[in-house]
């Protein structure tokens, strides 16, 4: 009998590579509006974006705050005189079409999809967050997928997963396993809302909290199941 009946996977950097979703969409929108984006401007970009979404986990900022305004912030650094509306539309509509696979996520899911069952859980804006998901052929061995825009409340909060368990119906959470690669929120979350946790991290990063198990490859997560 496996450990664990109901594993809640993170999205982006877990199953899907997010870098390359994002540097793809971030290019098209820009050349689209006559600006081709070079590495440093992808990389200033994606900074920004980071720091945006850190200050929404921690409450500092809603959620609304962040599309328009990390575009505002890009363009104050880089003088561009652009409307950060519609960079932030056009973008959230670029990004919707990317969504490329990490390395054995696929085969991952299928084999794990035999023994338990499986739940995607994600911050995001859900239309983009779903299309993704569903282009990148997940939805054929998951159960479900929970995105916070819905939720109401996001990840570490422990009101995302209740929102998330109410959905699902009865569960032992001693039996439920978070898999993802954010130490702030998949693993404090998972720890707010009393399961175990399996942090991936195939950059080896130095954890600052305690975790259950660590994985730098998503099939080493076979083993644990």
């Amino acid at each position: 009998m496996s450990r664990y009946t109901t594993l809640l996977l993170d999205a982006d950097d877990t199953l899907l590579d997010f870098g390359a979703a994002e540097s793809a969409a971030i290019r098209a929108v820009f050349a689209a509006h006559g600006h081709p984006a070079d590495d440093a401007l992808v990389a200033r970009y994606s900074a920004i974006n980071l720091r945006f979404w850190k200050r929404f986990e921690r409450g500092e900022i809603p959620k609304e705050a962040i599309f328009a305004g990390r575009f505002a912030a890009l363009f104050e650094e880089c003088g561009m005189p652009d409307d950060p509306e519609v960079f932030a539309r056009d973008y959230q509509e670029a990004l919707s079409r990317e969504h490329p696979l990490l390395p054995g996520a696929a085969e991952t899911c299928r084999a794990l999809s035999e023994r338990c069952d499986l739940y995607i859980v994600t911050n995001g804006v859900a239309r983009t967050q779903y299309r993704r998901i569903a282009d990148a052929g997940l939805t054929r061995w998951v159960r479900g997928v929970f995105v916070s825009e819905e939720a109401g409340s996001q990840k570490p909060d422990p009101a995302y997963f209740d929102y998330v368990f109410s959905r699902i119906g009865p569960v032992d959470r001693r039996r439920v396993l978070l898999v993802g690669d954010s130490l702030t929120s998949d693993m404090q979350g998972g720890r707010n809302a009393g399961i175990d946790v399996c942090w991936y991290n195939p950059r080896r990063h130095p954890a600052t909290l305690p975790v259950t198990y660590e994985i730098t490859t998503l099939p080493a997560l076979l083993a644990l199941i």
